[in-house]
C-alpha cells in the first residue's frame, strides 16, 4: 500500500513538472511560429518549380504554388524568353520577353519546329490537344517575335507558349497587334529596348466553361503590355481584346488601356521589377491622352 501510495505521489509530481515545462515552452514556440513567413500566394515562389532567371524586368510578379513552373529559354547566348506555366490548366500564364538591338534582328525565316517543351514535364504534353478542337494553335510570343537566330524562332513553336484560339482572332486582330509591337521594337528611333508580357486569361472567372479534353483551359480575352525605354525614359501601354473575331476595319489603338487597368482586370502585377515612382508613372500614362497618342500612334 504504502509503494502504491508513493507511486501515485511520483506520477503526480511528474505531471505537474511537466505542465510547468510546457507553459514556459509555449511562448517559445508560439514566438517561433509568429516568426515563419506567411505564405502569399501573390508573389510568393517558394514552392514554384523555378528553372529560369526571375530578375528581368520585363516578368510579370510570379503566382507562386507547386502547380506552376517558371521556365527562362535561352538561345544563341541570349535570352529568348519566358514563361509561367499551369500544369493544372495546361496553359501559360503569360510569356514574356525583349526586343533590344540584337533580339530585334530578322534574319531567319519561320521554322514550324513544333514540339513539347523540353523544360516541362513531358506528363503534361498538349501536343495533341488541337486537332479538331475547333481551336488552332495560337502562339503567345509569335514566331516574327523571334527571328534573330533559328534557335530563338524554333523554340516559339513549344507547345507551353501554344494558346486554343479561334482562328478568325489568332489570324486577325491579334496578328495586327503582334506586327504592330514588332514595328516598333525594330524602329531604333523609336526605342532602345521594349519588353513585352502577353498572354491570354486563365483565371477561373475569365476562361470558357468547358475546357479542351476536360483539361486545357480555353481563354476569354488575350492581352499584352508593353514598356519601351528611350535613353533613360521608360514608357507604357497595354492591349486588351475578347476572344472572337474582330472586323477588318478595327482601329487597334481602340483597344488600349492603362496597364494598372489591365492589372486590375487580370490580376498581375507587370514591371514590379521597376523603381516604384517609375512604375507608378509608366503603369499610370493614359494611353488616350494627347502625349501617348502622339510617342505611340504620331497622331
Amino acid at each position: 500500500m504504502k509503494k502504491l501510495t508513493l507511486l501515485i505521489a511520483v506520477a503526480a509530481l511528474g505531471i505537474l513538472v511537466y505542465k510547468q515545462m510546457a507553459k514556459e515552452a509555449a511562448p517559445a514556440e508560439q514566438a517561433s511560429t509568429q516568426a515563419l513567413p506567411s505564405y502569399s500566394p501573390q508573389g510568393a515562389i517558394e514552392d514554384e518549380i523555378i528553372n529560369g532567371d526571375t530578375t528581368l524586368l520585363e516578368l510579370p510578379r510570379l503566382a507562386g504554388g507547386n502547380n506552376n513552373y517558371f521556365v527562362t529559354h535561352r538561345a544563341s547566348g541570349k535570352v529568348n524568353y519566358s514563361l509561367e506555366y499551369d500544369v493544372t490548366k495546361l496553359h501559360s500564364r503569360w510569356v514574356a520577353f525583349s526586343f533590344d538591338a540584337a533580339t530585334a534582328e530578322d534574319n531567319v525565316r519561320r521554322s514550324d519546329a513544333w514540339s513539347w517543351d523540353p523544360k516541362i514535364p513531358a506528363a503534361y504534353d498538349t501536343s495533341n490537344f488541337f486537332r479538331r478542337s475547333g481551336y488552332s494553335r495560337g502562339h503567345l510570343v509569335a514566331s516574327e517575335d523571334r527571328t534573330f537566330s533559328q534557335a530563338a524562332n524554333e523554340q516559339t513553336f513549344y507547345y507551353t507558349n501554344m494558346s486554343p484560339q479561334l482562328q478568325t482572332h489568332n489570324a486577325g486582330i491579334w496578328h495586327r497587334l503582334e506586327n504592330r509591337v514588332q514595328e516598333w521594337a525594330r524602329d531604333r528611333a523609336f526605342c532602345d529596348q521594349l519588353y513585352v508580357a502577353k498572354g491570354g486569361t486563365i483565371r477561373d472567372d475569365q476562361v470558357e466553361a468547358e475546357r479542351i479534353k476536360g483539361k486545357m483551359v480555353v481563354p476569354r480575352y488575350y492581352w499584352m503590355a508593353l514598356l519601351m525605354k528611350k535613353g533613360k525614359t521608360y514608357e507604357g501601354i497595354a492591349f486588351l481584346t475578347e476572344h472572337r473575331n474582330y472586323g477588318k476595319g478595327e482601329h487597334i489603338d481602340r483597344l488600349t488601356l492603362s496597364i494598372r487597368e489591365l492589372e486590375q482586370f487580370t490580376g498581375l502585377d507587370f514591371f514590379y521589377h521597376l523603381p516604384d515612382d517609375i512604375e507608378q508613372a509608366v503603369e499610370t500614362t493614359d494611353p488616350h491622352s494627347a502625349a501617348s497618342r502622339r510617342l505611340w500612334w504620331q497622331q
